[in-house]
């Protein structure tokens, strides 16, 4: 397949009706991301979007998360002299009982850069106090607000999804639509005719989240129509066969190794089960969308069936055992 992506391979167009467009072409961009949990459980609720929120971040994971954002840069001119200051935390000591981060400034473009301590943050797990101690007053950086901002960071974390928990949503609710990523970076799908209309729901998804979002950053999708024609459905074929072709091998070493590390969890081996016989189906439902044998991976899928016959004879083998010994 040629490694070159080109948007002008495609024929896109505003409007569409099924019967003539082969899809939709979505993109989306999440950037800097912070809703609560509460709010977005609700937003996927009204959308009928699943959520899955996740467990509560730790107050360890909260605590880097939140000193690990602030990053200050402030140049200034004193007398025909400019410098640009950094401030940001860094690890200091240590402690099972207290997290601890210390507020730094580091003076730029010096033949060594200067680095000055500003302030020590720090959580005491044992009074659940978030402190901010020992503040030295800067004429480049606000030190009591940068404090600030790390405590109400803090609490942001305790209660929000982040990027990366959102990102699962909205991937989770894309390959519920048998979209399949295209083979360039980002977040760029295709979605099939027969799933577009869902398309809707999530560009709502997206423009909601960035009601609640706690960033400043925005939030970006879209979406246009692919024209169904023999290029698009060729172009589309490249695109389905790259991006199966790293589900197949991901399926096949996870199968591999429930197999040969003698794993003895049914559930889980059925669910990976699921998971193969739903790419199957995928491939069926799109050899119908772009009108067309996909039996470019037979042999790859000849072997992912085959190891999800083994899962199955071993899992069922386990249950039988348990019932038996009951």
């Amino acid at each position: 397949m040629n490694n070159v992506f080109d948007m002008h391979d495609f024929v896109a167009a505003g409007q569409g009706d099924e019967a003539h467009m082969l899809g939709k072409f979505l993109y989306f961009s999440l950037a800097n991301l912070l809703v609560e949990k509460e709010q977005l459980s609700k937003l996927c609720e009204d959308l009928g979007i699943p959520y899955s929120g996740g467990t509560r971040l730790s107050v360890g994971d909260a605590f880097r998360s939140a000193t690990g954002d602030i990053r200050e840069r402030v140049p200034m001119t004193v007398m025909g002299e400019t410098n640009i200051y950094l401030a940001y935390c860094r690890d200091n000591k240590r402690a099972s009982d207290v997290l601890s981060r210390e507020l730094v400034k580091e003076t730029l473009n010096q033949k060594t850069n200067n680095y000055e301590k500003l302030a020590n943050i720090s959580y005491d797990k044992r009074d659940s106090v978030f402190r901010a101690e020992n503040l030295v007053p800067d004429d480049a950086i606000n030190v009591a607000a940068c404090c600030r901002k790390a405590e109400e960071l803090f609490e942001l974390y305790q209660k929000c999804a982040n990027r990366k928990q959102i990102e699962t949503i909205c991937v989770n609710y894309l390959r519920g639509l048998e979209a399949t990523k295209l083979s360039i970076t980002g977040h760029m799908y295709f979605v099939p005719r027969t799933h577009m209309d869902k398309v809707d729901v999530f560009e709502d998804f997206i423009s909601l989240l960035g009601e609640h979002n706690h960033r400043e950053t925005p939030l970006m999708v879209n979406s246009f129509y692919i024209i169904d024609d023999e290029k698009q459905r060729s172009k589309m074929t490249e695109e389905f066969y790259a991006a199966v072709k790293k589900e197949i091998a991901e399926y096949q070493e996870r199968a591999d190794y429930f197999i040969k590390s003698g794993s003895q969890s049914p559930a889980v081996m059925e669910r990976w089960v699921l998971k193969i016989k739903a790419l199957e189906e995928k491939k069926k439902h799109y050899e119908g969308v772009l009108r067309r044998e996909l039996d470019g991976l037979d042999d790859e899928f000849a072997t992912l069936k085959f190891l999800s016959q083994e899962l199955q004879v071993r899992a069922q083998h386990i249950r039988f055992q348990k019932a038996t010994a009951a």
